[in-house]
């Protein structure tokens, strides 16, 4: 029986040798798996670091576009209201012209009431001097003169009455 007992004990403390192996074994894997575990988490931690400083270039980039873009926003609104400006004054002056055209267009017809006598005679220049006796009677009498040769000789730099008949209030084009 001692041999008995002698051989369970030898057998029981291989058993136990094998676990310890087994188990040192798997301490050894274990520690091995922690180890690259820690190597795995630091890659993940400088990746995360990296994406961080991505998302605040992004950020960065993202600020200034808005910046950009209420700048250009501003820009457009004043380029509008200027166009508004623009399209009044316009819309000013195209009336402003209507009328002008309108009392261009009366005021011709009022000046064509006037007669004109058979001879016209053009104011003397303050230099030029005036001749004491009367001239000879070489001279020979004017024609009458026509709306046309009254307007090109008192109307010079008036170009509202040089206006072509034709050129009727209602005839403007309008852009």
């Amino acid at each position: 029986e001692v041999r008995a007992l002698a051989q369970r004990s030898a057998d029981a403390a291989k058993e136990i040798k094998g676990l310890i192996s087994a188990s040192s074994a798997e301490v050894g894997k274990g520690v091995r798996l922690v180890g690259e575990t820690g190597e795995t988490l630091e890659q993940i931690l400088v990746q995360v670091a990296e994406i961080n400083e991505l998302v605040g270039e992004i950020a960065a980039s993202a600020k200034e576009q808005a910046v950009g873009l209420a700048e250009v926003n501003q820009a457009v609104n004043q380029m509008d209201q200027v166009t508004q400006q623009n399209a009044a004054m316009v819309e000013q002056s195209t009336a402003a012209s209507h009328a002008l055209s309108v009392e261009a267009a009366e005021l011709e017809q009022l000046i064509g009431r006037f007669q004109v006598g058979a001879e016209v005679r053009q104011m003397p220049t303050p230099r030029a001097p005036r001749p004491v006796a009367p001239a000879p009677s070489t001279a020979r009498p004017t024609a009458a003169p026509t709306r046309e040769s009254f307007r090109q000789r008192y109307v010079q730099g008036a170009n509202a009455l040089k206006v072509e008949p034709s050129s009727r209030p209602g005839e403007w084009q309008e852009f």
